[in-house]
């Protein structure tokens, strides 16, 4: 009798490797699609500061044992589209909570009742943090309009720019 390659020795057929190859091939595909269409809803920086924020809620860190790149993850979003001619102190604190509000609205689709407590818990805490608040202000861009000195936005492309 002759014997096929793809049958076992009970007589049932076993997948070959070439449909458990295009299998896991497509299974890696469909990964693949999903962080992309997850980070294509993401607004600017707020994958770093979901991941930063879900390893709070995971108890991996906490505010005070955070890596500080997980910490300036999560200030650049709640600090983003904020520049030095915005406003005073209050009102960049009010910034940042909103935007840590609505961090905490995107990670509670990821994690419990429990986590969330923890996040806000954690939130709370960076968006009003003083020295944080201060670290930003003196790092703020300012505003770049095309009637300041040093704008480059009208520059001709075939203008050379100073090194």
């Amino acid at each position: 009798m002759p014997t096929d390659i793809t049958m076992t020795p009970g007589g049932k057929p076993s997948a070959s490797a070439e449909s458990k190859s295009k299998e896991s091939k497509t299974a890696s595909q469909k990964k693949t699609q999903i962080i992309m269409d997850f980070l294509r809803e993401c607004s600017p920086y707020e994958s770093d500061a979901l991941r930063a924020i879900i390893g709070i809620a995971s108890g991996k860190t906490t505010v005070e044992t955070m890596p500080q790149y997980d910490r300036a993850a999560i200030n650049r979003y709640i600090n983003f589209s904020w520049d030095k001619e915005t406003g005073n102190t209050d009102e960049i604190r009010a910034h940042r909570q909103a935007r840590a509000l609505e961090l905490i609205t995107s990670a509670s689709q990821y994690v419990g009742k429990e986590e969330v407590i923890k996040i806000t818990s954690a939130l709370l805490v960076i968006s009003s943090d003083r020295k944080d608040i201060d670290n930003m202000v003196s790092n703020l861009p300012k505003i770049q309009t095309s009637g300041r000195p040093g704008n480059n936005v009208n520059q001709s492309a075939s203008q050379a720019i100073p090194k």
